[in-house]
């Protein structure tokens, strides 16, 4: 139960991330689309693909742990 509100966080934190340099540049234009933004912004990017594709398999093994403890 830890791990996966830890996974959550993190997740969430990615999205704030990328929520954020995306707004700098597009919607306050506060920023420049420099390879100093573009890095945050593949860095979030791909770190959430990665997370996603993670928590199926987290979610995967929370149902092998429910099914070995019944």
């Amino acid at each position: 139960l830890l791990s996966n509100s830890l996974y959550h966080i993190t997740l969430f934190t990615f999205f704030l991330a990328l929520a954020h340099f995306l707004s700098e540049v597009f919607i306050y234009r506060t920023a420049a689309l420099t390879i100093g933004v573009m890095a945050p912004l593949m860095v979030s990017s791909f770190s959430i693909m990665g997370m996603l594709i993670g928590l199926q398999y987290l979610e995967v093994e929370a149902l092998s742990q429910n099914k070995k403890k019944n």
